[in-house]
């Protein structure tokens, strides 16, 4: 996701009717940038994912991109902000791969849970690289870094509380605050993903899927029903 301001506005003149921006090899100044940043994405999703963060310097990332270094710098301050921007699309593509599994039709709740958690494990995973980066890569690049870290585990929280709180209004669940549970869920998430990136020998998707829905059950679904028993 790129910063407000970050792009500058060439679209339509309102005088004119045609595109803002020099045309150059059939692309308009905005489309060029749009281009290289995709490419520069892409580098750096190898790199990172291959080399590390600290050992990729910018001009590695601008030579495996085919993107002139002042190119780079007309779209980033630096390496960290480029490095932010990779790691929020990454983020948004799960989110989207998320929300996207959640609009289907689900004979009860416990199948919704887990295409949801199917769609978010997958859209780490399937691409090893992308897991890399964003549960390995991201720790330890600053102080700005780790804030920035840390609020994208309390989204992924807010969308489990989200669906929470959806089944306590259709009666699912019972009346309750799911707010640390559905962190505490997350983060736990985190942690076992964490652990497949760096296994020799990590185990099957579909048991980490069928795991994080077993911890799901019990924290989301079980805890009331354990609560009324002890």
């Amino acid at each position: 996701m790129v910063a407000d301001g970050k792009w500058e506005n060439h679209g339509r003149s309102a005088e004119s009717g045609r595109p803002k921006g020099r045309i150059y090899g059939g692309l308009t100044q905005e489309k060029r940038r749009e281009a290289r940043r995709s490419r520069l994405l892409e580098a750096g999703l190898e790199l990172f994912s291959s080399e590390g963060y600290h050992r990729t310097p910018i001009e590695r990332i601008c030579e495996r991109s085919h993107v002139a270094t002042r190119h780079f710098y007309e779209l980033y301050p630096g390496k960290e902000e480029f490095f932010r921007d990779l790691l929020d699309t990454l983020i948004e593509d799960s989110r989207r791969a998320v929300l996207e599994a959640l609009r289907g039709e689900f004979k009860d709740p416990v199948e919704e849970v887990r295409a949801g958690i199917s769609a978010f494990v997958r859209s780490y995973l399937d691409d090893p690289r992308r897991a890399r980066v964003i549960l390995v890569e991201a720790v330890g690049i600053s102080p700005e870094m780790e804030r920035h870290r840390r609020e994208l585990i309390h989204g992924f929280a807010r969308i489990i509380e989200e669906k929470a709180e959806e089944m306590k209004r259709s009666g699912t669940l019972p009346e309750r605050d799911y707010s640390m549970g559905s962190l505490a869920l997350a983060g736990a998430v985190n942690e076992l993903m964490i652990d497949w990136v760096y296994s020799k020998s990590p185990p099957p998707k579909e048991r980490v899927i069928e795991e994080i829905v077993d911890l799901f059950r019990l924290v989301i679904f079980g805890l009331s029903t354990l609560r009324d028993r002890l």
